[in-house]
């Protein structure tokens, strides 16, 4: 997916939260928003929006002298959606359907996203979240059904922090010998690295945990490390957790299943959606040779 001239206001806003979050003088934030705003006059559309994100949020925190500026964002959605897994592991459990019950929460816990929700507050995420659970899926869970069944391989890639914790409802109910799970190399956003993923007990549930080696909040397989686009290459299987991986692989050959919130109007009109829709996407594409 190309950047959109309406992913343009996106990305002044997401510099405008990250600099909410970090200590700088006015006339600091300033001149960074400068910067930022003379570098979206430059760019090049036709990149995915994780790439310029990358870069955007890289320069911010350079000129910001800060590492990870999300860094209580994530720990206070990890303690929320630690604090609510057993009330939804309980639900998954006395399901009719529970393959269907954990898509389900694995894609509510993709509205925990402050790379689209700005000023996302812990009551915010919380009130977003249980909005979410009450989402019909729309996609063909018998396909998706057929597919885990099929596979010898599957890869799992996770998105953000506290979302992480509600896939693990989705991993218990998958072979784990046969789950890679995927999370990004480097803060960028709120989303998940190998602490959240550990925190939520993933290293458990699955054969392998491994980071992509990459800070992109998407999955630009070019820049990530050889045992990603190894594990991506052999997998039977894909599943894409969230917005950003679907702008960067909704154009990848591959048997890959999207689940996400279409949180942006850009996003929901490629697919064909409204807003806020909760997604189990497969898009038919030509096989690898």
């Amino acid at each position: 997916m190309d950047i959109q001239l309406d992913c343009l206001p996106c990305f002044v806003q997401q510099t405008l939260s990250v600099l909410r979050r970090v200590e700088a003088s006015e006339e600091d934030k300033e001149r960074i928003l400068r910067q930022v705003l003379a570098e979206l006059s430059r760019i090049d559309l036709a990149q995915p929006p994780p790439a310029l994100a990358q870069r955007i949020h890289a320069d911010i925190r350079r000129l910001c002298g800060i590492t990870d500026p999300f860094a209580e964002a994530k720990r206070h959605d990890q303690q929320l959606a630690l604090r609510l897994l057993p009330q939804l592991q309980q639900q998954v459990d006395q399901a009719a359907e529970p393959l269907r019950a954990a898509v389900q929460l694995a894609i509510a816990g993709n509205s925990l996203d402050h790379g689209v929700y700005h000023n996302l507050t812990p009551e915010k995420a919380l009130a977003q979240l249980q909005q979410a659970l009450n989402l019909e899926i729309v996609g063909d869970l018998a396909h998706f059904a057929a597919e885990l069944a099929r596979a010898r391989r599957i890869l799992f890639l996770g998105d953000n922090a506290g979302e992480v914790v509600l896939d693990t409802l989705l991993l218990r109910l998958l072979p784990r010998e046969r789950l890679t799970y995927v999370v990004r190399g480097g803060p960028i956003l709120n989303d998940a690295g190998l602490a959240e993923a550990r925190e939520a007990g993933i290293a458990d549930l699955v054969a392998e945990l491994i980071d992509n080696g990459d800070d992109a909040p998407g999955t630009l397989l070019s820049r990530c490390r050889p045992q990603l686009r190894q594990r991506f290459a052999e997998a039977d299987l894909i599943i894409a957790k969230g917005q950003g991986n679907y702008e960067t692989l909704n154009e990848q050959a591959g048997n890959i299943f999207f689940l996400l919130r279409a949180k942006c109007p850009v996003v929901a009109q490629l697919i064909g959606c409204p807003v806020g829709t909760a997604l189990l996407h497969h898009r038919p594409l030509p096989q690898r040779p």
